[in-house]
């Protein structure tokens, strides 16, 4: 599982709750940092994206993961604070602020959605 905020605090509350519900969780500030990751890493089985960031925002982010053979079909979930529709690719969008109960909910749907496609 990777988070990718820019916010510090809600990043840490994210990656508290989701190891609480037994998840590995890696963490990233921006679009940037979460390619290097998602490239790096062991393979995460879902990426939870912020759609506003500094530098490479999450939009962005969402159009390089789409062109990346490797990374594509990871499910993606995005955050928002603002009335964004949901993007193409993204398997659900949480509406910020939202409740630890509604983000485990996405979260295992997306996991769920993931082992059984």
């Amino acid at each position: 599982m990777v988070v990718i905020d820019d916010d510090e605090a809600v990043r840490e509350a994210i990656e508290d709750v989701l190891a609480l519900d037994g998840y590995a969780v890696m963490t990233a500030r921006d679009g940037d940092e979460a390619l290097r990751v998602l490239h790096a890493a062991p393979r995460p089985c879902v990426a939870l994206v912020d759609l506003v960031m500094p530098n490479v925002d999450g939009w962005e982010l969402l159009r390089a993961i789409a062109a990346a053979p490797t990374l594509r079909d990871i499910p993606l979930v995005c955050t928002t604070a603002g009335r964004d529709e949901r993007p193409q690719g993204c398997v659900a969008i949480l509406r910020k602020p939202f409740d630890d109960r509604a983000l485990v909910a996405v979260v295992r749907s997306a996991f769920a959605a993931r082992a059984t496609g």
